[in-house]
């Protein structure tokens, strides 16, 4: 760990500097205190002694004689006149002239008392002295100065000095292991709290700070324990809320893609991706880039737009909404994508099933009318003639008759109202069946219809329904055969159930083509389709009533040439 970045450190740190700075503070206080409480008292001694010394002199005393007393008080005496002149001295004293300066002496003669600390040059060392004015009735007649010398004093100082250092030391040594363990005490909860606040940071919200204080720490730690919680409830809360809008991005069949203001991508769905054909490690910003030129205009204009987009032969809807803050300000835009392809071509469908319906409808009713009012009108006198006119009559009334029956049955299906007649059959049966009703078709046709069976299981199916799969898939494919082909029937065991292929010999179907191929009224060449006659609801038929059986439907082009349409049938059906 750091020292420089530890707490533990810098509150040790800091309590030891407050307690050197406030010892060493408290400690010149303190010396200068005892200095001058020292120099207090012996100044007061000293001045007690000279007043006695002065007293004796005035009742009569002989100035040498009390001198000689002053070597018992610890202090040199000397006795001056009002000229500043020595009258006596003490024996250990022995020099002439002035005894202090013309100043400090002036001061005496007015009747003060004067003290002076300081370098004596007689004594050639610091003296404290003190002057005492010696009065009588006429006045000052002169002074009495004591010289004590100050070693002995600032040695009891320099012993309290000392024994302050030695306190303080201690004190210091105490301080430091009082704080080291108090900056330990105080910094393990907010060690804690790094700890448990760097794992919340990471997603971690188990951590818990336990401090049982009630102080400002304590109340710090509660209020982290509840921060974590209640970061985990929201987190949670916005994971689960993330992961329903995820859900539901994932299950929606329309493309999202959500944009900020600068037109960067932020998120788009696997649907999106898909029909602007982005993989999902792609930036995808060529992917998008045909959406640019929308979300300028969305960007300009901030209104929702819609535009249809034509890609690789695919149409798709684009609906674009600026996303703005509350100050109106855009910050984002959404963009939905629906690939509406089949929803067009689908339309486009109904629009051909008008005119394809109404042409096939036209022509039978037009041969009925026509050959209908030539009878009517004794047109027709020749037997033979009749018959044949008859005769159309009837194979165009069949063929009404046939076009009704196909939109009745596709009608029933689609409206769930098919009533099956489930049973165990086989498939191999109906299909020589089939084949053997359609054969001399066709052979007119000269087209040769072949079988291939393998060894197939018994299947619940309506069988007369069936039959009619059959004869609409035979018959499609006798329809688009180009002459003097073969259709070529399978049937084969495959996983729960069978598959039945019915390939032609025809000119194929184009790719794009093949999705839509068994929606209603769907025909791929419209006028071979006139040509061949056939109402586009054959396949439709073939694919409904499969899935009612529970199988399914497919077709594929031929390496070979031509297209085979398949249909799966499981063994057992539920009813």
């Amino acid at each position: 760990m750091n020292p420089n970045k530890s707490i533990i450190f810098k509150l040790w740190l800091y309590m030891i500097i407050l307690t050197v700075v406030t010892l060493l503070f408290s400690g010149l206080i303190l010396s200068s205190v005892f200095e001058d409480f020292y120099f207090n008292i012996r100044q007061n001694e000293m001045i007690n002694e000279g007043q006695q010394l002065i007293t004796l002199i005035l009742q009569g005393v002989e100035p040498l004689e009390l001198l000689d007393i002053s070597k018992f008080i610890n202090a040199h005496a000397v006795v001056v006149d009002r000229q500043g002149l020595i009258k006596a001295s003490s024996n250990i004293l022995k020099f002439k002239g002035m005894a202090m300066d013309g100043k400090e002496f002036s001061e005496v003669l007015r009747g003060n008392i004067v003290i002076h600390k300081g370098l004596m040059p007689q004594f050639d060392a610091a003296m404290l002295t003190v002057a005492l004015p010696i009065k009588t009735e006429g006045g000052v007649m002169g002074a009495l100065i004591l010289y004590s010398p100050m070693e002995s004093i600032q040695n009891s100082i320099w012993q309290i000095r000392r024994l302050i250092l030695l306190a303080a030391a201690g004190a210091v040594i105490m301080a430091t292991a009082l704080s080291f363990v108090l900056s330990k005490t105080v910094s393990r909860p907010l060690v804690e709290m790094k700890k448990v606040a760097e794992g919340m940071a990471k997603g971690d919200f188990e951590g818990r700070v336990s401090v049982s204080s009630q102080d400002e720490i304590g109340t710090l730690a509660k209020t982290i324990n509840y921060l974590s919680d209640a970061l985990k409830n929201n987190i949670n809360a916005l994971s689960q809320e993330k992961e329903q809008l995820k859900n539901v991005l994932l299950s929606m069949t329309d493309g999202v893609i959500t944009f900020d203001a600068d037109s960067r991508l932020i998120m788009a769905n696997p649907q999106a991706r898909d029909m602007l054909r982005v993989e999902m490690d792609d930036e995808g910003k060529e992917g998008f880039k045909v959406l640019y030129p929308l979300l300028d205009r969305v960007r300009e204009t901030k209104k929702p737009l819609q535009e249809e987009l034509k890609l690789d032969g695919r149409i798709i809807s684009v609906r674009l909404a600026p996303l703005m803050d509350e100050g109106l300000n855009l910050w984002g835009m959404v963009a939905v994508l629906q690939d509406v392809t089949r929803a067009r071509k689908l339309e486009h469908l109904r629009r051909e099933f008008v005119g394809n319906v109404s042409h096939e409808l036209r022509t039978p009713l037009s041969y009925l009318q026509g050959y209908t009012e030539a009878l009517l009108d004794g047109m027709v006198e020749d037997p033979e003639e009749k018959k044949k006119y008859l005769n159309i009559i009837l194979d165009e009334t069949l063929r009404l008759r046939r076009m009704v029956n196909e939109l009745l049955d596709l009608s029933q299906i689609e409206s769930g109202h098919l009533h099956l007649k489930k049973e165990k059959i086989s498939l191999k049966n109906l299909i020589e069946r089939v084949v053997k009703k359609l054969t001399p078709l066709s052979q007119k046709k000269g087209i040769k219809i072949s079988t291939e069976f393998e060894e197939l299981p018994l299947v619940m199916a309506d069988e007369d329904r069936i039959e009619q799969v059959m004869i609409n898939l035979i018959d499609n494919a006798m329809r688009y055969d180009e002459g003097s082909g073969e259709i070529r029937i399978k049937a084969r065991k495959s996983e729960g159930g069978v598959i039945v292929s019915v390939k032609d010999n025809g000119p194929g179907i184009p790719e794009d083509e093949l999705p839509f191929i068994w929606e209603r009224f769907y025909k791929v060449d419209k006028a071979r389709t006139r040509k061949t006659g056939g109402t586009g609801l054959g396949l439709a038929i073939v694919k409904n009533i499969i899935e009612v059986h529970g199988g399914k439907v497919w077709a594929k082009n031929c390496a070979e040439g031509g297209t085979g349409f398949y249909f799966s049938l499981p063994e057992d059906t539920p009813e």
